[in-house]
C-alpha cells in the first residue's frame, strides 16, 4: 500500500472514495478538498493507495500554530480518517502519530476516540459547547414525554440575538472588515493556552472570499483595537469559528457583539453555537442565555514521544469551536449535488 498526499490530480480517484466511505461526504467537494487540503503547507491529505490503483482510505492532517504559558507549539490535528480496505485507517492513523511529534484530536468520531484511547492519549477536560436558539427536533426512537417536551420548548419564541446583543455588548464594536489584519492579533494575552495564527494562516483558514463557507472577519474595539471575532455564517446558524482579544471578558462582549451584528442581517432567532472553556467567560455567555450541550467536547493530544506537557487546567484556555474541520462539513454553502 502506497501513502501518496494529495494534489488536485487526485480529485477523481478521492471522489470515488467519498461516495463508498461512510461519513466521508465532504471529501466528494472539489471546492473544499482544493482549497483545505491543496492550497498551503499547513494542511494536507494524505492517501491510502491499493494494488489496483485505487484510493482506499485518507486522513487529512493540519498542523495549527498554538501557545501555552508563552511557549509556542504546533499540533498536527486530524480529518477526514476514512478507511474502505481493513487495515488502512490504522495504517494511516499510525503515519500522523509517528510523523509528528504532537497530535490532536478536537471533536472527532467513536472510531477515531477508540484509537486514541486504546494509545492513551491526554484527555483535556472541561471544555463544554454552548448552544442559544437550540433547534429541537423529535426522533423516531424518542420517549413519548421527550418528544411533547421537544414540541413545546420547539414552538416558543426564541431569543431575538441581536436585540438582546445591542443591550449587553457595551462599549466593544465588532467592526466587520474584508480580512484579517496585523494589528487585530493581541499582543498580550490572558489565556494560558491558545491558538496563536499568524494573519496569513487566518486569512487561509478563515477567508472571507470561498465559495463554500461564508466566514465574517470583525474587529473588536474600544478605544483602540482589542481582538478579533471570526463568524461561520450558515442559512440555518452561526458558529463562533475563531476568536481571540486581550481580556477574556472584552472578548465575551465582542464575540455577542459580533454575533448580533450577524443576526441583525437575518434569521435573528438562529441557533448559535461555540465552545468555551475559560471559566469566567463561560459565565458570562451562560448569562447571556446560552445552554451547554450535556457532556463536554473531546479534545485529546497524542505524542510520539509518549508524555504531553500540558497542564489538566483548562479554566484559563481559549477554545474556539471551528479548529480544523469542525466548520468545514458537507453540505456546503456552494454544495448542490445530493
Amino acid at each position: 500500500m502506497r501513502l501518496v498526499t494529495y494534489t488536485p490530480e487526485h480529485f477523481p480517484l478521492v471522489a470515488r472514495l467519498a461516495a463508498s466511505a461512510r461519513g466521508a461526504r465532504s471529501l466528494g467537494h472539489r471546492p473544499f478538498v482544493d482549497h483545505y487540503y491543496a492550497s498551503r503547507d499547513w494542511c494536507r491529505l494524505l492517501l491510502a493507495f491499493d494494488r489496483r490503483g485505487e484510493v482506499s482510505g485518507a486522513i487529512g492532517i493540519e498542523e495549527i500554530p498554538f501557545e501555552h504559558a508563552g511557549r509556542p507549539l504546533t499540533l498536527a490535528c486530524g480529518s477526514n480518517l476514512v478507511a474502505v480496505q481493513p487495515g488502512t485507517g490504522g495504517l494511516l492513523f499510525w503515519h500522523w502519530v509517528r510523523s509528528h511529534d504532537l497530535t490532536c484530536v478536537f471533536g472527532g468520531g467513536a472510531e477515531t476516540h477508540r484509537l486514541t484511547e486504546r494509545q492513551r492519549w491526554t484527555y483535556f477536560h472541561g471544555i463544554r459547547t454552548l448552544r442559544l436558539n437550540r433547534p429541537y427536533v423529535v426522533r423516531a426512537g424518542d420517549a413519548w414525554w421527550r418528544a411533547a417536551a421537544k414540541r413545546v420548548a420547539a414552538a416558543l419564541p426564541g431569543v431575538d440575538v441581536a436585540r438582546r446583543a445591542r443591550a449587553v455588548a457595551g462599549a466593544v464594536e465588532a467592526i466587520e472588515e474584508p480580512e484579517a489584519t496585523e494589528d487585530m492579533l493581541p499582543a498580550t494575552t490572558p489565556f494560558t493556552f491558545r491558538m496563536r495564527p499568524t494573519v496569513a494562516y487566518l486569512n487561509w483558514r478563515y477567508g472571507t472570499g470561498l465559495s463554500f463557507v461564508r466566514y465574517r472577519c470583525f474587529r473588536l474595539r474600544t478605544e483602540r483595537t482589542r481582538g478579533y471575532v471570526i463568524v461561520n455564517d450558515k442559512p440555518d446558524a452561526i458558529l463562533v469559528a475563531q476568536a481571540d482579544a486581550d481580556d477574556p471578558a472584552l472578548l465575551a462582549a465582542g464575540i455577542l457583539a459580533a454575533v448580533g451584528r450577524v443576526a441583525a442581517e437575518g434569521g435573528a432567532r438562529r441557533e448559535v453555537l461555540l465552545t468555551c472553556a475559560h471559566a469566567e467567560m463561560l459565565a458570562a455567555l451562560r448569562a447571556f442565555g446560552f445552554r451547554p450541550d450535556p457532556g463536554e467536547r473531546r479534545l485529546a493530544i497524542g505524542s510520539a514521544r509518549g508524555t504531553v506537557d500540558l497542564p489538566a487546567d483548562t479554566s484559563r484556555w481559549l477554545i474556539n469551536f471551528d479548529w480544523i474541520d469542525n466548520g468545514l462539513r458537507a453540505p456546503f454553502r456552494d454544495q448542490t449535488d445530493p
